[in-house]
């Protein structure tokens, strides 16, 4: 984040007259007729918001501010509107788009003087309401009661959606920017999967039936696909051996691109694409992401998808539509058989990261593959009865639901983005097929409320009790497994080449936090050592307690601490010190994947400060300080007690097992 913003925040913090003229200017223009339109007044006043929140501006100087070029700029369309009102309509723009300015006489009209006030937070211009109060002549206290009183509504109300993301944002920076991030990226894609949804929808559905039409005339010219084209078209003409055909065609020709693709052109380990995915995947791995994704996966896993599709097969034949069960049989047997069909034929790895999976391919993905056509073909089915205006709201939802899987295997690094997309594209191929045999040979439902009721309900319950019963589960399958490094004493304390990080892993790798202890032993014994010197185990920020942060009269010590993310996990041991002079040291130490001698596990962490941020009088945050801001004689003395450390502050501190009492001398 700060490599993102740090330039801007910090030429705000240099000039910060020229960031508050700027956000009067915003709100006089936002409010000035004509002018109103055009500028992006909610998104700059959001982003002073933000800096509110992150200390660059203050709040009381903003938003007085803020309300004041409100008010100056609704007064003055309220004067163009007086001076000017029977020469308005025959100038530019309202010359050639006089609908803005018809919308504004109608909306004051209907709510006389409270359209000033309505008008600002909900009118149809509210640049123009002002202007069209002049015109029509409104007294001027009345006028100025409404705009000023609204205003001072306004301003507080158009900042603290920025306040509460400039929050968010230091929050995520000090627990976890790349929880944040992956949030970002995630919802960017699935408003472009819905986005591309709706608009490849509408710009298709016109042109499909002529399609269909000229692609069945040509198949009929040739011998080959004369009798796919017969079953096509005709309505009674059987449909199993057409599909089986179909499917069987499907199968052999991502067979053949697949098996020719990775045995004599390349793997999808050698793309670039490919190898950039997994590692920013890989990246962004926090504890609550694993929590998320393992959950989006699972709308893809079988203990979701079976009991979905026999909820829909019960209803189906319940409701006497036989036809369209049979086609549901055909959608759920292609995932069924093509999955391992295809992984065994053309034999594409899994990236190589240690996953306790059961299935070793990784096209195609089953999870993917499933979900595209299950999705797919209730898209479909629900859309059918639907009015023309709604159709699309199916099969955007269906986009949202694949896009989602895709990215929590890509996120886990099960699958090669390649072979995602390809998996996509393979489903989507086949439901394009079954689809069009579906709808000319099948009656549509007059409602499709009832398919959509017991597709919510099951899919609800599955998820729900799934999500109860291997959640945790579902995150250990999908966490590498590294066998622990075996390192000996002797080179652990002359720190030779070890296989232990010297910073905290950090999202864009500036080493911002080096850590500058390392321990080997059990973590309990290291924090009863501690306890003599006044550290404690800390209390971390959790549901439970993160109501404290809205209570910014507490004291820093009565405020949880919020966890930091190191190699994807949180902190293993998390110790505080309050300081007399009301300042808390935290010392923090994450698991390294190395051990001594086989048996003595190796820690490494740092100690660093933290103070508390107050945004607004109305949150607290612990936040913690640039390492060059505590020096090490704040808390070395507590260390230094303890028998035989390494005491060379250029290199961490090592608490070997005997230094402490654990273990007995060699």
């Amino acid at each position: 984040m700060e490599v993102l913003f740090g330039p801007f925040f910090d030429w705000i913090s240099a000039n910060p007259a020229w960031a508050y003229l700027a956000v009067f200017l915003v709100a006089f223009a936002e409010s000035v007729a004509v002018v109103g339109m055009i500028v992006p007044g909610v998104m700059l006043l959001f982003a002073a918001g933000a800096l509110i929140a992150t200390g660059e501006l203050a709040f009381w100087p903003t938003v007085t501010l803020a309300i004041a070029g409100a008010i100056s700029g609704d007064s003055l369309s309220y004067w163009i509107g007086a001076r000017y009102r029977h020469q308005i309509r025959a100038h530019w723009p309202f010359n050639r788009h006089p609908k803005p300015l018809d919308r504004g006489v109608a909306f004051f009209e209907k709510y006389g003087a409270m359209s000033v006030a309505f008008g600002r937070f909900v009118g149809p211009g509210r640049a123009i309401i002002p202007l069209v109060a002049g015109m029509m002549r409104m007294p001027r206290t009345r006028f100025a009661a409404a705009n000023i009183s609204s205003a001072i509504a306004w301003g507080p109300a158009y900042l603290a959606p920025g306040i509460v993301f400039g929050a968010s944002l230091k929050l995520a920076a000090e627990a976890a920017a790349r929880l944040a991030i992956l949030i970002l990226i995630l919802s960017a894609l699935l408003w472009a999967a819905v986005w591309l949804a709706r608009r490849l929808f509408f710009l298709l559905s016109p042109h499909a039936s002529r399609w269909v039409q000229a692609w069945l005339r040509w198949i009929d010219l040739h011998p080959l696909f004369a009798r796919t084209a017969q079953a096509l078209a005709d309505r009674q003409h059987p449909d199993a051996a057409t599909l089986a055909a179909l499917a069987l065609a499907l199968v052999a020709a991502a067979a053949m691109l697949g098996m020719s693709l990775s045995a004599d052109l390349f793997g999808a380990q050698d793309l670039r694409i490919n190898q950039f995915a997994l590692d920013l995947g890989q990246s962004l791995h926090t504890p609550l992401a694993d929590q998320l994704m393992a959950a989006l996966s699972r709308l893809g896993e079988p203990v979701v998808t079976i009991p979905l599709v026999i909820a829909i097969l019960v209803y189906l034949r319940l409701s006497a539509q036989q036809r369209a069960l049979e086609y549901w049989l055909a959608a759920l047997a292609f995932t069924l058989l093509v999955t391992p069909t295809l992984g065994w034929l053309v034999r594409i790895p899994r990236p190589d990261l240690g996953l306790d999976l059961r299935w070793p391919w990784s096209f195609p993905s089953g999870q993917v593959l499933s979900a595209t056509v299950l999705y797919g073909f209730l898209a479909i089915s629900l859309s059918r009865p639907l009015a023309a205006r709604w159709r699309w709201t199916p099969y955007a939802l269906a986009a949202a639901l694949v896009t989602a899987v895709a990215l929590a295997r890509l996120y886990v690094g099960a699958a090669w983005l390649t072979d995602l997309i390809a998996s996509m594209a393979l489903g989507l191929v086949w439901i394009a097929a079954l689809g069009l045999m579906f709808r000319r040979h099948t009656e549509p439902l007059e409602q499709s409320a009832g398919l959509a009721l017991v597709t919510l309900i099951a899919a609800s319950a599955a998820f729900t009790a799934a999500t109860l019963t291997q959640q945790q589960l579902d995150i250990a399958r999908h966490q590498a497994i590294r066998p622990p490094t075996h390192i000996s004493e002797a080179d652990w304390r002359a720190r030779q080449d070890l296989p232990i990080a010297s910073h905290r892993e950090d999202l864009w790798h500036r080493n911002r936090r080096p850590f500058d202890i390392q321990y080997a032993g059990p973590l309990d014994r290291l924090a009863q050592a501690l306890a003599d010197h006044g550290w404690e185990r800390a209390e971390m920020l959790a549901w439970n307690n993160a109501i404290k942060l809205l209570s910014p009269s507490l004291p820093l010590a009565e405020l949880p601490v919020v966890p930091h993310v190191h190699d994807g996990h949180h902190d293993d041991l998390t110790l505080v010190k309050d300081l007399a002079d009301g300042r808390r040291l935290v010392l923090r130490l994450w698991g390294t994947h190395s051990e001594i001698s086989a048996s003595v596990p190796v820690w490494a962490g740092n100690v660093t400060e933290v103070v508390k941020h107050r945004i607004v009088d109305l949150l607290a945050l612990p936040t913690t300080l640039p390492v060059e801001a505590i020096g090490k004689q704040d808390w070395l003395p507590d260390f230094a007690q303890m028998p035989t450390i390494a005491m060379d502050l250029g290199t961490p501190i090592l608490l070997a097992p005997r230094d402490l009492g654990l273990l007995s001398a060699q």
